[in-house]
């Protein structure tokens, strides 16, 4: 994990991002399972627990449900099994299980790298690779409050159940508790903001570039970062070429 830690942000951020659009592109069938490989060819690299992938892949399981009962039902191909009224499709379930490789696998690269980049002097890292200031500032800010909102909402709920609530079936009564919920995040995660805003007006954001800036900028990157960074590519371009080359054989 400490080789992924240390890979230079402003060539590992492109570089994974450009192996996740690869990815993404691959259609014919022989090539999906690649897919899964290199996944956890990488995770296995950056050593992050599985505990925590999994925890991570809760959400985008839940959406490939809803999207795999959709291409079962609703796709053409022969009748594999019926269910009352509905029929479950052959080519509905090869794009469904197509579908589940791929997306899972392009999210796991992306959590591999978002959880191998560390916040401190990230600002910076991205700044070199000409990105707008305020682009890199919203964006890292945004990420930092939704982290922050999630952990109001986690404590939120334990006082609740320490309190005894128990929501039960109703939906009432369950819109009750979300609304109020929902609305006193958002005004506190507006409040924290506007205060951290201006801590960092006073503390002088938005001069001009110092020449401890100008330095970080400059510093050169690892030969470790470019030896990843060279292989990441390098692994994409492959991917392309195949793809391409299984389309027009």
């Amino acid at each position: 994990m400490r080789a992924f830690e240390n890979w230079d942000t402003s060539l590992k951020i492109p570089s994974l991002f450009l192996l996740m659009m690869s990815m993404a592109l691959i259609r014919d069938q022989h090539l999906i399972p690649l897919l899964p490989c290199i996944a956890a060819v990488l995770f296995i690299a950056s050593g992050i627990p599985l505990s925590l992938l999994l925890t991570r892949l809760r959400a985008p399981v839940v959406f490939l449900l809803f999207v795999s009962v959709f291409l079962v039902l609703f796709s053409e191909g022969e009748t594999l099994a019926r269910i009352g009224p509905f029929d479950l499709k052959s080519l509905g379930a090869i794009l469904a299980l197509n579908t589940w490789v791929r997306v899972l696998s392009v999210i796991s690269v992306g959590i591999v790298m978002i959880q191998t980049t560390p916040l401190s002097g990230l600002s910076g890292k991205l700044k070199r690779m000409l990105i707008p200031h305020i682009l890199i500032d919203i964006g890292i800010m945004t990420g930092r409050y939704i982290m922050v909102i999630g952990e109001d909402y986690s404590k939120m709920k334990n006082a609740r159940k320490l309190r005894g609530y128990a929501p039960g079936r109703s939906l009432t009564r369950r819109l009750g508790v979300i609304v109020p919920t929902a609305a006193t995040l958002l005004i506190k995660g507006f409040q924290q903001s506007e205060r951290v805003f201006h801590a960092m007006r006073m503390r002088g954001y938005g001069s001009n570039f110092t020449g401890d800036d100008r330095s970080r900028a400059l510093e050169r990157p690892s030969t470790l970062s470019i030896l990843l960074s060279f292989a990441t590519i390098a692994v994409s371009l492959l991917l392309i070429v195949l793809e391409i080359t299984v389309e027009t054989a």
